[in-house]
């Protein structure tokens, strides 16, 4: 037979809906909270045990070995040292049993054990509703409307926060986790995405906080997974999702099997699957479109039902797309929510433009790039021609420094040339003279002086100087004739030289006289014709000019009668020249 504490915990177990060890649990923290302010205690800590079968309550004094005591700190502190007194092998964090006390309880401890009782219950049942819902994060649960608060003021949001009753607790669902489109009612069943349970003894609140959200992207995700078989099994992967919550949702699904359409899976035959999906969420649009590795092709893709003609990728990161002028307001959507939609889902930056508009942007482009090359060439020309005249420049300067440098050798060759002829010349009067002295005899009484302008060595020998000299012998006679033969044909050259330079002058004064003649008379005006030559009105009407005219030796009237008788003949021969 079972005792009264035994009942009496059977009880509470079935009313708190509590498992039989935890009561008991509870029920053993609560005697020994109230034993603790026993005198019999002695300061030490008590520890109670009861047993499942029988009912029987045990409890026993209890030290525990610690480094050091505490002040104020868990009653039956002891040192390692003190508690190895009692027992040898005690170390730090063990108990040690000192005593036990009889259970008798009294008014007051039972009303402390009460308190005490409740409040343990209490955060058992939280502890037990965490414990339940902690792994249904991030799952999607069903549950009706309670009610609706009414919205807080330092709340973002203007709508209040919808409790929903999940049976042993509640969850909550905030205005922000709300679609601006969707309005509830107490007792509408949901579904929901639970965001965060919290553990009420790490948070220090008196119950488990169970947040839970209508607009979360993985909502969708799971409610899919329930409706499509093939996602649930791994054969159709849903790669990217982006919603707007309320009003429209884009999908990219992806299958590695050729075989399974992995749109025509999600759609489901006549679209009865994502058609369950969308009355979950409460007529929701939602385009379910095939993922790509290639960002082009995807980017096409996520802007459907629009037709994309061109997909650039920019260098700051940025996708320009090209799309025909009829399909631009269908790319970018009512409000811009297509666009966004496919931004959200790419995870890129988008810039659509109509055909028209990159065409003229691009043509621009190509005027700045013809102008931009333009300024290119003509730098390069004028850095060509700047290159081209510094070489003209060294070449020139390589030229001028060859000339001098010849005009400087040919310099040094004359100067050569002169000294050598000098040197040549002095040498050949030296030895003329030499020879000449040799050649002369003894000097008579009477010398031939030769006469002034007339070298020495052309004077012919006197006769004196013939009659007295010696008689020589026949190889002095032949070097004598030998040099007289030199020395005539050194004059020889010498009159040729004058006789070519007379010549010379003459003709070159003769070239003088003719030029002189010639500026200063010009035959075709001594026998022009009036009208060929401007005349002043007041010249004589004959129609010839002379010479004399032009020279300005016109005889007057009286001078040619003079003329008339002796001269006439003269005259005319003078004329006619």
């Amino acid at each position: 037979m079972k005792s009264d504490m035994m009942l009496a915990v059977l009880q509470l177990a079935a009313e708190r809906d509590l498992p039989q060890s935890s009561v008991i649990s509870v029920i053993e923290d609560a005697i020994a909270a109230a034993h603790r302010r026993d005198e019999g205690a002695e300061g030490q800590d008590v520890a109670v045990s009861i047993d499942a079968g029988t009912g029987e309550v045990t409890i026993n004094t209890v030290m525990h070995v610690v480094d050091y005591v505490v002040e104020d700190g868990p009653p039956g502190q002891v040192t390692v040292d003190e508690a190895r007194e009692k027992r040898p092998d005690a170390d730090v964090g063990d108990k040690i049993v000192t005593g036990q006390l009889e259970f008798k309880p009294q008014r007051i401890a039972s009303r402390v054990t009460s308190q005490y009782l409740k409040q343990r219950l209490r955060n058992a049942e939280r502890q037990i509703v965490f414990d339940q819902y902690a792994d249904k994060e991030g799952e999607v649960i069903s549950a009706p409307v309670r009610r609706i608060e009414n919205p807080r003021a330092e709340s973002e949001s203007p709508r209040g926060t919808v409790v929903v009753d999940l049976g042993k607790a509640d969850a909550y669902l905030p205005g922000p986790e709300q679609p601006d489109t969707e309005r509830y009612r107490p007792g509408m069943e949901l579904k929901l995405y639970v965001l965060k349970v919290s553990n009420p003894q790490d948070d220090n609140e008196d119950r488990p906080e169970i947040v839970v959200s209508r607009t979360h992207p993985n909502l969708l995700r799971r409610l899919m997974e329930n409706e499509v078989p093939e996602i649930k099994s791994g054969l159709v992967e849903i790669r990217e999702i982006a919603r707007k919550p309320g009003s429209r949702s884009k999908v990219a699904v992806y299958s590695n099997r050729r075989d399974i359409d992995a749109i025509g899976a999600c759609v489901g035959l006549r679209g009865i699957r994502v058609q369950n999906v969308v009355t979950e969420l409460m007529g929701e649009k939602i385009d379910i479109l095939e993922w790509s590795e290639d960002l082009g092709t995807f980017i096409s893709n996520a802007l459907s039902p629009a037709t994309v003609d061109q997909v650039t990728m920019l260098d700051d990161g940025s996708v320009e797309v090209v799309v025909p002028d009829s399909a631009q307001p269908l790319a970018i959507g009512r409000a811009g929510q297509n666009v966004d939609l496919a931004v959200k889902l790419t995870k890129t930056r988008m810039d659509i433009k109509a055909a028209s508009e990159y065409a003229e942007e691009q043509l621009i482009l190509r005027q700045q790039e013809a102008a931009e090359a333009e300024a290119r060439v003509a730098e390069a020309a004028r850095a060509a021609a700047e290159a081209k005249a510094a070489e003209e420049a060294k070449a020139a300067a390589a030229a001028a420094a060859a000339e001098l440098a010849e005009m400087i050798e040919a310099e040094e060759l004359q100067e050569e040339t002169t000294v050598a002829t000098a040197e040549a010349t002095s040498e050949v009067a030296e030895v003329v003279e030499a020879e000449v002295e040799e050649a002369v005899i003894e000097p008579v009484e009477e010398v031939v002086r030769p006469q002034p302008g007339v070298p020495t060595i052309f004077m012919p020998a006197s006769p004196l100087t013939q009659a007295k000299a010696p008689v020589e012998a026949p190889a002095q006679e032949e070097e004598d004739e030998d040099l007289d033969l030199e020395l005539e044909e050194l004059e020889e050259q010498l009159r040729e030289l004058e006789v070519m330079e007379q010549e010379r002058e003459e003709a070159a004064r003769e070239a003088q006289e003719r030029a002189d003649l010639d500026q200063f008379i010009n035959s075709d005006e001594i026998w022009a014709v009036p009208g060929e030559l401007d005349t002043d009105d007041d010249d004589s009407a004959s129609g010839l000019k002379f010479a004399e005219d032009i020279a300005g030796f016109r005889d007057s009237d009286s001078d040619r009668a003079a003329r008339r008788g002796g001269g006439r003949r003269g005259g005319s021969r003078s004329a006619r020249r």
